[in-house]
């Protein structure tokens, strides 16, 4: 995070080479998930106010996001590419093959979900782009849009204790979303599990 606000702060004066700091920052983050990508969707529109900070936020996001699905895609047979499986992954897979545009809506627009694990999980089950990029761009819309809100009116924001109270309503609702799909993914994969061990004692 650190060296995201030093390039943030050399930029400041330079609306155009902001721009792209902002936009590359968001890109890259799709391939390095550990970096915030909430941070640095509010420190775009916190420096280059809602609507610029959003669109360019947004941008960088999707192309990154779109990069990674495709590359994924292309190659989910190499065996470097087979390591990103994992049980976490798997139980993705299995639920996002019998769900459609609505899971990955969801997926997409709160923050309590990963998002790279959704990518990979899409990408691995074989998802077609057509049905899974615009998924994707109408979630993150969402998730951005909420978060470039708040971070381009901080102070207004803060003194408001009405936008406080929909803040957190919608945090909370966000909470619940990420919750009640981390357990529907429990409980599909242990449905899968049973289904195959009555095939293994037929």
């Amino acid at each position: 995070m650190e060296y995201i606000e030093k390039l943030f702060y050399i930029a400041q004066d330079y609306w155009f080479l902001t721009m792209i700091v902002g936009l590359f920052s968001t890109f890259i983050e799709s391939f390095l998930p550990v970096l915030p990508l909430v941070g640095i969707v509010t420190a775009n529109a916190a420096i280059l106010g809602l609507w610029v900070g959003l669109i360019i936020s947004w941008i960088g996001s999707g192309l990154g996001t779109i990069a990674v699905f495709l590359i994924v895609s292309k190659f989910n047979n190499n065996k470097i590419f087979n390591r990103l499986r994992n049980d976490k992954t798997d139980k993705a897979i299995n639920w996002i093959e019998k769900q459609g545009f609505r899971l990955l809506f969801i997926a997409y627009s709160c923050p309590f979900i990963p998002g790279c694990l959704v990518t990979l999980a899409s990408a691995f089950c074989k998802r077609t782009s057509k049905s899974f990029i615009p998924a994707m761009l109408s979630g993150k819309f969402v998730m951005f849009l909420v978060v470039s809100y708040v971070a381009s009116d901080i102070k207004g924001f803060i003194t408001n204790p009405l936008k406080i109270a929909v803040f957190v309503l919608l945090v909370f609702l966000s909470w619940k979303i990420g919750s009640k799909v981390n357990v529907s993914l429990e409980k599909n994969n242990n449905s899968n599990n049973k289904i195959k061990d009555s095939k293994l004692y037929e």
